[in-house]
C-alpha cells in the first residue's frame, strides 16, 4: 500500500501514517433502509467534517485546515464520496461499483501480489494473469471491500468514516449524534436531505475541512444545519430511550456538540487559540480533558 496508494492520491501516505478518526457502524433492515442511511451519511459528510473538526495541525504547526484529516481523506486514493451516492442506489449497484475498483493487493497462499491495474471484476471472470485463471473466494471479496476508503462504505454494516477522533470526554458525541438520526429520526432526516443536489453537497464537502461550520450548504451555514440535525438527533435518542444505570438516556452524550454550536467554535478552533498563546503544542500531551487532537 505504501508504494501503490500515492499513485491515486497525493496525500495517501498522510492518511496511512498521520491521521486518526472515529468510525461508526450501522446495520440495515432492507435495501430501502440501506439507501436512506447510506445517503444520509454521505450527504451529511460536510457537516460531519466541520462539526467534529479536531485536527488543525500538521508537522507541529497550523495546517490552514480545521480538519486536516478531512482534507487528507479527500486527497486519498480510493477515497472521497462515491459518485453513485447521488443516484438511486441498491445493493446491485453498489456491488457493481465495488467490482470495478482496481485490486489494491491480493494475498493468496501466504504470498502478496502487487496490483497491475486489473479490477476485481477481472478476478471474478478468472482473468488475472498472475493467478492463471483462479477465481476469488468470498474472503477475497471481503478483503477487497476493505480497501475502498470512501467516506461511507458498505460491508456487513454501513460504515460512517468522516469524523476526527477526540479525547475520551467527547468520543461518544459523534456516534450518539448519528444514532439519534439513523435509528430514531431516519425518515425526518432523509426528508431534509433527499433533494440536495450533488454539486451543492460536493462543494460543501470540499470546503468543510478549511471553512468548518461557516461552510455553506443549500444557502445555509453548516452551523445552522448542525442546530437542525442536533434537534432531530435529540428527538431520536429520546424516542429510543436507551437508559443507563442512572436512568438517563443517550442525549447526555450530545453535550460537546451543544457546546460547539452554542459557542460557534469547533474543537479545532479551540486548539488553535491555545496554540497561539505559546506557539507550542506542549498542551496536547498534558492530558487536559478540554483538548484533544487528531494526527500530527
Amino acid at each position: 500500500m505504501t508504494a501503490e496508494m500515492p499513485r491515486g492520491g497525493k496525500l495517501s501516505l498522510d492518511m496511512m501514517y498521520k491521521t486518526a478518526g472515529i468510525q461508526i457502524n450501522y446495520d440495515y433492515t432492507s435495501e430501502e433502509d440501506f439507501e436512506k442511511k447510506f445517503k444520509i451519511g454521505n450527504y451529511l459528510a460536510p457537516l460531519t467534517i466541520a462539526l467534529f473538526a479536531n485536527s488543525p495541525f500538521y508537522e507541529k504547526k497550523p495546517s490552514g485546515f480545521l480538519s486536516y484529516r478531512g482534507k487528507v481523506w479527500q486527497e486519498t486514493n480510493r477515497g472521497g464520496i462515491m459518485p453513485i451516492t447521488f443516484e438511486n442506489i441498491n445493493f446491485e449497484k453498489y456491488i457493481d461499483h465495488a467490482l470495478n475498483y482496481p485490486i489494491l493487493f491480493l494475498k493468496k497462499n501466504e504470498k502478496y501480489y502487487s496490483p497491475n491495474g486489473q479490477t476485481f471484476k477481472d478476478f471474478l471472470n478468472g482473468n488475472l494473469k498472475f493467478l492463471k485463471g483462479e477465481k476469488p473466494t468470498l474472503e477475497d471479496f471481503e478483503n477487497h471491500l476493505g480497501t475502498i476508503f470512501t467516506e461511507i462504505r458498505l460491508k456487513q454494516v454501513i460504515e460512517f468514516r468522516s469524523l476526527d477522533t477526540c479525547n475520551f470526554g467527547c468520543i461518544c458525541n459523534g456516534p450518539s449524534f448519528f444514532t439519534g438520526l439513523i435509528y430514531g429520526s431516519l425518515e425526518e432526516t432523509y426528508e431534509i436531505i433527499k433533494n440536495w443536489k450533488k454539486t451543492e453537497v460536493m462543494e460543501a464537502y470540499l470546503n468543510a475541512p478549511k471553512e468548518g461550520l461557516n461552510t455553506l450548504l443549500q444557502d445555509k451555514k453548516l452551523i445552522d444545519w448542525a442546530k437542525i440535525f442536533l434537534d432531530l438527533s435529540k428527538k431520536g435518542l429520546e424516542k429510543r430511550n436507551e437508559l443507563n444505570k442512572s436512568k438517563k438516556n443517550e442525549t447526555i452524550y450530545l453535550k460537546h456538540i451543544e457546546e460547539i454550536i452554542s459557542g460557534k467554535k469547533t474543537r479545532a478552533e479551540m486548539l488553535i487559540e491555545q496554540y497561539n498563546k505559546t506557539k507550542k503544542l506542549d498542551f496536547l500531551i498534558n492530558h487536559d480533558e478540554n483538548f484533544s487532537y487528531s494526527g500530527f
